[in-house]
């Protein structure tokens, strides 16, 4: 595979990687592992290059399960590889809204140690 070739997979994965997931979930509910069939139609509707379906397939299907699609898929990636490229470009939790701090109001322990945050 050649320089355009890396770069379009790369691409893919980034894509598969951010989009697929909130999609799936969305559409079937959470979960950490999907059917063949919902991911290709997850990735149809979202219109990912169906080239590279093998991205999809090993992230949310077992090792025993992607051996038996991913032979039929038009491009082929061991399982390994597709899944370490998925997780790359898979977006942390780092920013959401949970890791930011809270400003107090309305919170036990103002700096007055009352319920009311500070407020007299």
């Amino acid at each position: 595979m050649g320089w355009l070739g890396r770069w379009r997979l790369r691409r893919a994965a980034k894509r598969y990687a951010r989009r697929l997931g909130p999609a799936l979930g969305k559409a079937y509910g959470a979960s950490e592992a999907y059917t063949p069939a919902q991911i290709r139609v997850g990735a149809s509707k979202l219109a990912l290059n169906l080239e590279f379906i093998v991205l999809g397939y090993a992230a949310f299907l077992s090792e025993d399960e992607y051996a038996s699609v991913a032979g039929s898929a038009p491009t082929y990636i061991p399982y390994d590889e597709a899944r370490a490229l998925v997780a790359r470009f898979r977006p942390s939790n780092l920013y959401s809204a949970s890791s930011y701090y809270e400003s107090g109001i309305g919170t036990v322990g103002g700096p007055d140690h009352s319920s009311h945050g500070g407020i007299s």
